[in-house]
């Protein structure tokens, strides 16, 4: 596969930037995005409905006036995610109950599998998200666990105070870097490649049927399954308890098909079917 081919496919990689205060932050965020190749970008309630056309996120993004303007404003992350199969939540801090961890450079190379996987099998190309959070707050733990993966930058431990840009300019590098060099170019292949998920969908002898879910068709499933727990007693719906981020972070190792998901909510239904028949007696 030529270079140009894994260039390409960077176009299905989407930018999520959640609550957004500063809209400087938001043409540096294109700028960047522009200067690696990649160009859809979402944004989730931002500071400013007219976040895009404010004077400095013109200005400050430099030319990069075309990923502004094809910019998407949506309400909420769970909008942001419709149609991705696969998200990483940036963040510098370790969560207790969070999704797998990995690097800017793994996650680079796990994506670049996941194309090679769909290439190889004549799938379609699976939609990938990175989400950054909010520039004083970052991401709240119910946004962490809408994704599949926590992602972090090897900044120095003592400080690792990076902006909104740096963050995505980072992950962008990493990103363009493995389009055109493969999971390898930093001289440490072997290691990437023990990082990435060991799950059948990685598995380049996976059968064509067995295609990932996307995030919305996972969110469904855990609502679904939240329902069905709240029926059986273990969940109540007025006392906080981490009972379904536990649930969330078990589902989050791995990337359900579509054929495993409706297989989940196939159990939940029959649950609530069940109970709902023990009332009938």
């Amino acid at each position: 596969m030529n270079s140009q081919t894994t260039l390409a496919q960077l176009s299905q990689i989407r930018i999520v930037l959640v609550r957004t205060s500063h809209p400087g932050n938001v043409g540096q965020v294109a700028r960047a995005m522009a200067n690696m190749g990649l160009s859809e970008l979402y944004i989730t309630s931002p500071r400013f409905a007219d976040m895009t056309r404010q004077p400095d996120a013109i200005s400050l993004a430099s030319g990069a006036t075309d990923v502004l303007e094809a910019a998407q404003i949506v309400p909420d992350l769970a909008s942001a995610l419709v149609g991705v199969n696969c998200a990483y939540a940036f963040s510098a801090r370790p969560r207790d109950l969070s999704p797998p961890m990995r690097t800017s450079d793994e996650a680079a190379a796990e994506v670049m599998a996941q194309f090679a996987t769909a290439l190889a099998h004549n799938l379609p190309m699976p939609k990938i998200a990175f989400v950054f959070g909010a520039e004083r707050s970052g991401l709240v733990n119910d946004e962490v666990m809408m994704c599949q993966r926590l992602c972090q930058i090897e900044a120095n431990p003592e400080y690792n105070s990076l902006n909104l840009a740096q963050a995505v300019q980072v992950m962008t590098y990493s990103l363009r870097q493995a389009a055109l060099h493969g999971g390898g170019y930093c001289g440490e292949s072997e290691r990437l490649q023990a990082n990435l998920l060991t799950t059948p969908k990685i598995n380049l002898e996976i059968p064509m049927q067995q295609q990932t879910a996307d995030v919305q068709k996972v969110e469904g499933m855990l609502m679904h399954w939240e329902q069905m727990l709240i029926e059986l007693g273990l969940i109540n719906p007025e006392i906080p308890s981490e009972t379904m981020a536990r649930v969330r972070a078990l589902f989050a190792r791995t990337q359900l098909t579509h054929n495993e998901v409706n297989f989940l909510r196939g159990i939940a239904r029959a649950v609530i079917e069940g109970k709902g028949h023990e009332g009938d007696k």
